[in-house]
Formats: structure tokens, sequence, C-alpha cells
């Protein structure tokens, strides 16, 4: 202290700076930032917060156990799938949408590479399908076309054979699945993988043709399917 005299409510000396407050008068003001929020207010507003904070903290952890369900079950299905060695399955009945005298629709899943399934018109056969129906769901992973009336060229080339098959895949709850088949024309196997879980009817319809002509009809061998076990 300088000892200036100094009027009276001054905080600080006029002169030399020093506080005129006492220790004891500063200890017990709080500071600004505390004297402006309202305390009521604030204890009405941190309840709230509380409750919304958990309930984020519960919407999260919902949130975070159905993605770790569905993506675990999603997970494990693409590891069984890639290990799995796949295991025929056979339709309980086949049919067509014509059929040509002695080229049933059954033709095509009777596990004979020398006889085939064929419309009844000749020509092309855009549009005529052949529907197989089996006893259980299952979960597909491959197929196997043989297109044509036969594996030996000179009576594969004796009739037209499928280029593009419209492949259509029910499942036990009513979905439908599709996709285009692009075969070469060549005689003997052509796998495809394709991965539909609970199938229970699948539909070959025919989108395209190699070698249609009048007399000659679309010849589609065998369709073999593969299921996981």
């Amino acid at each position: 202290m300088c000892d200036t005299g100094n009027a009276r409510g001054r905080s600080f000396c006029r002169r030399c700076g020093a506080s005129l407050v006492s220790t004891a008068q500063q200890a017990a003001r709080p500071p600004w930032w505390r004297r402006w929020r309202l305390p009521r207010q604030r204890r009405r507003w941190g309840l709230l917060g509380r409750l919304l904070t958990w309930l984020l903290v519960l919407a999260l952890l919902a949130g975070l156990g159905y993605g770790a369900v569905v993506l675990g079950r999603k997970a494990t299905d693409a590891v069984r799938d890639r290990i799995a060695k796949p295991q025929p399955v056979h339709p309980v009945s086949v049919q067509a949408s014509s059929s040509a005298r002695g080229h049933p629709a059954a033709s095509v899943a009777d596990g004979l590479s020398n006889r085939y399934w064929a419309p009844a018109t000749t020509g092309a056969a855009a549009g005529e399908y052949v529907e197989l129906t089996f006893p259980a769901p299952f979960r597909l992973l491959d197929l196997i076309v043989h297109a044509g009336a036969a594996t030996e060229q000179e009576v594969f080339l004796t009739q037209a054979r499928p280029a593009q098959l419209e492949l259509t895949a029910w499942t036990q709850d009513g979905r439908q699945l599709r996709r285009t088949l692009r075969l070469a024309d060549r005689p003997g196997e052509q796998k495809f993988h394709w991965v539909v879980g609970d199938v229970v009817r699948v539909r070959l319809t025919i989108g395209a043709d190699y070698g249609a002509a009048r007399g000659r009809r679309v010849a589609l061998g065998e369709v073999e399917f593969f299921k996981r076990p």
C-alpha cells in the first residue's frame, strides 16, 4: 500500500494499482461466470441432458446389437458357403411352358446327357421356360447347365441351343430373385455360381438362342443344382 487516498468504492489504488478489496471479500465473491448462470435452469437442463444421453446410449446399443446379429449371420453364411462341399439336389417335379413330342420337361433333370427338353414350336423360342420344384427349401450354391441336344459335337449342332437363360428363383417366403445366364455355344457342362437361401422353385426361361431356324428346336439337355449341406 502506498497510503494514497482513494475514494470509497474503488477496488484498486489509483496510484499503485494495489487491490483495495480484502482477501476474505475476494474469497467470498464467486467468479463472474458462476454468478452469470442460473442454478435452477441449470439443474433442469442437467436432468434432461442426462435423460437424452441415456436414450442415445440405449439406441446405440440396440443398433450395435442388431448389426452384430445380422452381420454375424451373414459372415457365418459366407464362411460356410466358401468351405462347404456342394451336394446335388433333385427336383420333385418339372414342368414347362410347352414340350415337343419325345422331349418332355423332365428330361432336364433325368441325369442323362443324350436326352433334352425342347419347346413344342420350332424356330426362335424366346419366352419358353422349364420350371423345377424342390421337396424342401435349400441354399443354392451352384448350378450346371448342359445346352444342346447332346455332348457329341455332331449331334449338338443338329438342334438350336440356348444362348441366354433368364433364371428366376423363388424362396420359401415368396421372394423372387433373378439372374441372367449367358451360355457359350459349345457342348458340355457350363457352371454358374449363385448363392440364394431357402430356394423352393426355379424357372429357366429362354431369352436368346444359337442356330434357331425352321425345323430346328432350341434344346436344353440337363440342369444340375447343388446346395450347401
